[in-house]
């Protein structure tokens, strides 16, 4: 189950960098679509960082549980998505709170707005650590190689 759980946060870290990726892509759409356009180039991104890291996140934590990868990698298997509700729910609803508008920002709503990369950073830190901690775990788990018999 242990080697279940690392593949859960290989695809969980893969889908991290699909995101940076997927931000890049939509950043640079010229020209800007209107905000809310559903074929938009920041579609993906959107997507992906609202529906598919949740559920993977959710899924690697019940993995991790059903392991007995032990409380810290459990808690470190759900912190993707607590951070990504963070963004949802506080740096969004922040910088809407300070004049970020579907047309419009100030100054200190981009600020705000800046904690948005910085939280996707910690939450692609939070991935490499669990997955290395997870590598770390089936390699722990895997039987010692026997000597070889003369």
């Amino acid at each position: 189950m242990r080697k279940v759980f690392f593949g859960f946060t290989v695809i969980m870290f893969v889908s991290v960098i699909a995101q940076f990726y997927f931000a890049t892509f939509g950043a640079f759409e010229r020209p800007t679509p209107a905000f809310g356009a559903e074929d938009a180039a920041i579609m993906p991104h959107i997507l992906n960082g609202t529906m598919v890291l949740p559920i993977l996140s959710i899924l690697t934590t019940i993995v991790a549980a059903i392991a007995k990868a032990g409380g810290r990698l459990i808690l470190l298997s759900i912190t993707p998505l607590l951070l990504i509700v963070v963004q949802l729910f506080v740096i969004f609803e922040l910088a809407g709170m300070l004049g970020a508008t579907e047309n419009s920002t100030s100054t200190a709503s981009l600020v705000v707005l800046g904690f948005h990369a910085l939280d996707g950073v910690a939450i692609l830190w939070a991935s490499v650590v669990l997955m290395k901690k997870a590598r770390d775990l089936t390699k722990a788990a895997a039987p010692a190689p026997q000597a070889a018999v003369a």
